[in-house]
């Protein structure tokens, strides 16, 4: 069943990259923002995702077992948890003291996400109001006239 709200999503999406193309109203850089906000947000969201690993240096874990100074930062065992979406990587003490590990990371996410969404939106609302527009047409090409010379 999670395949079927991965397909949807994948097909509204490939439509609202085709009305948002199509779209005569729209300046060029409006259209093409799409091509480099979803990488660079791809990015963003994967360092937040590793930002609780301790993945090249164990002793420069972002979440120490022992905090540096007892009761500054919080009080017993510490855990390195992200969320996957909302994208959010904090460190959790078992006295339930929350820090934040990326915010600014997470900052620049949801400002590409946004802009990552209303030009597909504005792309999508303008095939559902011109359908036309999302039809590919052929372009046409015209065939020099062949004139038979013994006919004249």
């Amino acid at each position: 069943m999670t395949l079927l709200p991965v397909f949807v999503g994948l097909v509204v999406g490939w439509v609202a990259l085709r009305g948002l193309l199509a779209h005569p109203l729209l300046p060029l850089w409006v259209r093409t923002s799409v091509f480099w906000t979803v990488p660079l947000g791809a990015v963003t969201w994967v360092m937040i995702m590793v930002a609780d690993d301790p993945f090249l240096f164990p002793d420069t874990d972002p979440c120490p077992w022992e905090p540096l100074e007892e009761g500054v930062i919080g009080g017993g065992r510490v855990s390195g948890v992200s969320t996957p979406f909302p994208p959010r990587a904090y460190c959790q003490w078992e006295d339930g003291t929350v820090h934040d590990l990326a915010p600014g990371a997470v900052f620049v996410f949801w400002v590409l996400f946004a802009m990552t969404v209303a030009p597909l939106a504005a792309g999508l609302w303008h095939v559902l109001r011109d359908p036309e527009s999302f039809l590919s047409r052929a372009p046409v090409v015209e065939r020099p006239v062949v004139r038979d010379r013994d006919a004249v």
